[in-house]
């Protein structure tokens, strides 16, 4: 009985060892952009904080160069009212002026909705401070609207804030936004979260696309609770159909514009990954470091998932009952190879 016991937590200890031998620490994940960087010389600074870019008289990039994920929210003006999409990073110092504040002075007297591309904490710092947000008309957010007031919890931000915001309006998927001489369609498409948010302006030809693609070295994120491989190849599809070959594409994070060809490459290696082709790699996030996440690279693209088995999976309960069992095994080995380190007593006289 000893043998097998010996023989069972040795194998243990080979497979861990197997497995955190392929762990590779990025020495940069961000590759050549330096912290600090403003992502144009036209940006105008604000507080030594915002880098304010116009990407046309009536659309500003309102970049956080110094925050550490290198956040851009966007603000998208018509002639009637503005649209706030997203509401910064929570890194600014004590002090600075909110993004609302900032917001207000490229809107002028004009009244901005705010729109979150999703719920992640880098997303919605300010959102509080604004008069109110509108969300996504989906079951699951509609049921924990209580008064008007809807509660962000720290499982859906990803930090320990409860956030309550005053919720102005539900919008659908597919669902039109006038601004005034300027239409924005609003898309809920799954993948890095499940209310993930994509803006698409078709007569600018311009997509506001969040955290569901990024032109970003550090990596496309697909192992958060809400992650769904499966979906975010499916709506990666869905949005390569609704544009045109020349759409333009503003991101959360790093490099805000981009071309199709970037989506089409994240389209590819996603489809890859759900089809059971890909050739994972074993490495640590620099989001949260010390565990062996799953990394499907294809050049300057990196997309990190959960380990061993998809974020759906990996988040469940199931997941959590086999933690369970596996934590509760190994303390009852550690319990038996206590007792067989131990002199046996044997009988005394």
């Amino acid at each position: 009985m000893r043998r097998v016991q010996l023989i069972i937590l040795v194998g243990m200890c080979l497979g861990l060892a197997g497995c955190f031998e392929r762990i590779v620490e990025p020495a940069d994940v961000f590759g050549d952009i330096q912290q600090g960087e403003t992502y144009s010389p036209a940006s105008k600074m604000i507080d030594e904080w915002y880098a304010v870019e116009a990407i046309d008289p009536q659309t500003f990039a309102i970049n956080e160069p110094k925050s550490s994920q290198y956040n851009t929210s966007y603000l998208i003006v018509g002639d009637t009212r503005a649209l706030m999409f997203d509401a910064g990073s929570g890194e600014r110092p004590a002090g600075s002026r909110s993004m609302r504040e900032v917001a207000a002075r490229y809107a002028g007297q004009k009244p901005i909705t705010l729109i979150l591309s999703h719920f992640h904490y880098d997303h919605i710092a300010d959102a509080a401070i604004f008069d109110g947000v509108t969300l996504l008309d989906r079951p699951d957010i509609r049921a924990h609207i209580t008064d008007q007031v809807f509660t962000i919890t720290p499982w859906e931000s990803l930090d320990m804030a409860w956030r309550s915001l005053n919720v102005t309006a539900l919008i659908s998927d597919g669902e039109m936004i006038d601004l005034g001489g300027r239409r924005l369609t609003v898309f809920n498409l799954p993948g890095h979260t499940t209310e993930a948010v994509v803006l698409f302006d078709r007569d600018r030809n311009q997509v506001f696309a969040g955290d569901f693609v990024y032109r970003h070295l550090g990596g496309i994120i697909a192992f958060a609770p809400g992650s769904d491989l499966v979906a975010y190849k499916a709506n990666s599809t869905r949005l390569l159909q609704l544009i045109n070959i020349d759409t333009q594409f503003f991101g959360a994070h790093g490099i805000p514009q981009f071309g199709r060809e970037w989506l089409m490459l994240l389209d590819r290696e996603l489809d890859t990954m759900v089809t059971g082709h890909a050739t994972y790699r074993y490495v640590a996030n620099y989001l949260a470091p010390g565990l062996p996440w799953r990394v499907q690279q294809d050049g300057d693209l990196s997309i990190y998932t959960t380990p061993l088995v998809d974020p759906s999976f990996f988040w469940s309960l199931w997941t959590l009952l086999v933690v369970a069992t596996v934590s509760l095994l190994a303390v009852y080995l550690l319990y038996r190879i206590a007792c067989l380190s131990l002199p046996s007593g044997g009988n005394r006289k």
